[in-house]
């Protein structure tokens, strides 16, 4: 797959090598040479352009790559230019990084459906962490539907998959990582227990809760 990312600061370059990483072949631009400099023995294609031209996103055909980030955080003028462009040729699957909450409701009213605040979220994913230790990893949704990995802690005592159930009627188990190996044929009667990894899905505030229960058992 083709990715493009506009913008190649410390965010901008995560995405992009990540997204390398992966397999899929990466175009980094950026108006800076030495932030291109940064990327250029690493990303499949790097460019020094001017993103807030429409003409030049045409030329590095934009329209036809699978997905393209905007991570010009910093200045909102060329951040809202780039995104109006990008919306015009059209783009596909667009995601933009906004630093403010006046960027965020400009981009919304734009109808950009992506909107990225990396310090906000990563703020949100140290306080969770910090506060609910079980819950390492999660997948948003969309309206406050969460996927949660939890990983049962050492203290925690065996608690059946039906007694969860009847606690969390509103969150559903999708699977158990015992041993290295995905359990999906499990009933009311299978004992979660350590050093068990388990997936969950709900609502954040039903998940926080059901995290407790591998303390409270």
């Amino acid at each position: 797959m083709q990715f493009a990312v506009i913008g190649l600061g410390v965010f901008g370059r995560a995405c992009a090598f990540e997204l390398q990483s992966q397999g899929n072949e990466v175009l980094g631009i950026d108006m800076d040479v030495q932030e291109v400099n940064k990327v250029s023995d690493i990303l499949s294609h790097s460019v020094i352009a001017d993103a807030t031209d429409i003409e030049t996103l045409k030329e590095l055909n934009l329209s036809q790559f699978d997905g393209v980030i905007v991570s010009i955080g910093e200045d909102l003028e060329a951040s809202l230019l780039c995104t109006l462009n990008l919306i015009k040729l059209p783009a596909k699957n667009l995601w933009v990084k906004a630093k403010t909450d006046a960027h965020h409701d400009i981009l919304h009213s734009l109808g950009v459906e992506n909107i990225i605040h990396p310090e906000q979220d990563m703020g949100i994913r140290i306080a969770q962490a910090m506060a609910y230790p079980m819950m390492k990893q999660y997948l948003a949704l969309g309206n406050e539907e969460f996927v949660v990995r939890i990983d049962v802690p050492q203290n925690a005592r065996p608690i059946s998959v039906g007694k969860i159930k009847s606690r969390h009627p509103d969150t559903s188990l999708l699977l158990i990582i015992r041993n290295n190996e995905i359990l999906r044929d499990f009933n009311n009667d299978t004992l979660i227990q350590y050093p068990d990894r388990v997936l969950y899905t709900g609502l954040v505030k039903d998940l926080k809760y059901l995290s407790k229960s591998f303390t409270q058992s």
